[in-house]
């Protein structure tokens, strides 16, 4: 079945991620967030890979031991059983793609 809908319909941001499933499978999760400015995810530990695409606002991805700032446009792959977050610089949506 195809689900269509508008990437930003229905935004809320608030200081912790608002997070909307956009698609599920075995395989893969689709996943859009919102975050308020100043908002964050605090570093963790993950078992899956994941791909982060900035869609608007700029955003402090953690990867790993690195900190790298990205603004709408911008991506990033984080490997499995990494450390990951995110802080928000403005009204951030990221796409999130795990498997």
């Amino acid at each position: 079945h195809m689900a269509r809908s508008d990437i930003f319909e229905n935004l809320e941001f608030l200081h912790s991620p608002q997070k909307v499933a956009l698609a599920e499978t075995d395989g893969y999760a689709v996943m859009r967030i919102a975050l308020g400015k100043h908002g964050r995810v605090p570093p963790h530990l993950a078992s899956h890979a994941a791909f982060f695409l900035v869609l608007q606002g700029k955003a402090i991805i953690t990867s790993g031991d690195d900190e790298i700032e990205l603004e709408a446009h911008q991506y990033i792959s984080i490997d499995a059983d990494q450390m990951r977050g995110i802080h928000a610089l403005d009204d951030v949506v990221i796409l999130a793609v795990r498997d």
